[in-house]
C-alpha cells in the first residue's frame, strides 16, 4: 500500500456491462473519477475511456458500465 498524506481515499472497481455502482458522497467531500478502460454513465453524463470526471455536490454518485469498465475514483475534502 502506498500512504497517502491527505484527507483522501483512493478506491477502484471492475464492472461487468450494464453493472451499476453507487457510491455515498458526504457533505464536504468530492471526487474525481476516470475510467481506465470502458465507458461509463456518471449520474447522467456519459464518459469513455480516460475521461475524468470532477464531481462535487452531488450526495451520490452512481456509475453504469456501458462495457466492461475498470475505474478510479478519488474522495477528497472539497
Amino acid at each position: 500500500a502506498l500512504p497517502i498524506n491527505a484527507d483522501a481515499a483512493v478506491m477502484a472497481a471492475t464492472l461487468a456491462k450494464g453493472q451499476e455502482l453507487r457510491q455515498v458522497l458526504p457533505p464536504g467531500r468530492a471526487a474525481y473519477l476516470v475510467p481506465a478502460k470502458g465507458s461509463v454513465t456518471v449520474n447522467g453524463q456519459a464518459l469513455t475511456e480516460r475521461d475524468g470526471a470532477a464531481i462535487h455536490g452531488e450526495e451520490e454518485i452512481v456509475i453504469v458500465a456501458n462495457d466492461e469498465a475498470e475505474l478510479v475514483l478519488v474522495e477528497v475534502a472539497a
